[in-house]
């Protein structure tokens, strides 16, 4: 694996409104929703979470908060929520939610506040937590990116082949540079995939993708 050699395992667009739903949320890790097994330290394996603003996210539009890993360091697997006050008795048998109440940790987190094009990277093994809007019609609109390199099979997020038949799918390969088809998964130039037959093929499900990049070096 080179260091270029990486997978968007998921984009979103999101949109919150003060008032439109409760987005204040108990501390917690994003890995159960963004790999089959658990966070690992290992190189090689990193996956990079990214809220992207569309606009300015000051404080009352509900920036995510975050947690120092100087503080979170040891933590096992479980439980992965760290409630500010003492859950209910039966708000987790499973063991995922904290039985007691963590308000220390609330005491070190730090807001992520931002102009518009404020990146904020992260880890799925980071505690984290959304926030309430509490502007008077207030608007947040942000993306939600994720990257993983390409061996990390087990981090996934979407699968981008329920979407391959969608109209607008097409009109993205279409538009697309090979580098950019990558990110999804798409075989690059010089990848053994590529033959006369599948060369044939995909010209006919993407009549107007140039694939002369394919061509020069299948």
């Amino acid at each position: 694996m080179t260091s270029g050699d990486l997978r968007l395992y998921s984009a979103e667009a999101w949109a919150k409104y003060t008032g439109a739903a409760e987005y204040n949320q108990a501390l917690h890790r994003d890995y159960l929703n963004h790999t089959l097994v658990v966070p690992t330290d290992a190189v090689a394996y990193q996956q990079v979470e990214m809220f992207v603003y569309l606009v300015d996210v000051p404080e009352e539009l509900g920036p995510p908060h975050m947690l120092s890993r100087q503080h979170t360091q040891s933590f096992p697997a479980k439980p992965n929520w760290y409630p500010r006050s003492a859950p209910g008795a039966d708000a987790d048998s499973a063991g995922f939610v904290a039985p007691t109440a963590h308000p220390e940790l609330y005491d070190a987190e730090e807001s992520a506040t931002g102009p518009a094009g404020t990146v904020v990277a992260f880890q799925p093994s980071t505690f984290h937590r959304g926030t309430a809007l509490s502007a008077p019609r207030g608007v947040r609109y942000s993306m939600h990116v994720n990257y993983r390199p390409s061996v990390a099979e087990w981090a996934q997020r979407h699968s981008w082949v329920s979407h391959s038949h969608d109209p607008d799918w097409y009109r993205f390969v279409e538009r697309a540079t090979p580098r950019q088809l990558a990110l999804f998964g798409f075989p690059p130039p010089g990848h053994p995939y590529w033959t006369t037959d599948t060369l044939a093929g995909v010209a006919q499900r993407y009549p107007d993708l140039d694939l002369s990049p394919w061509q020069t070096t299948s």
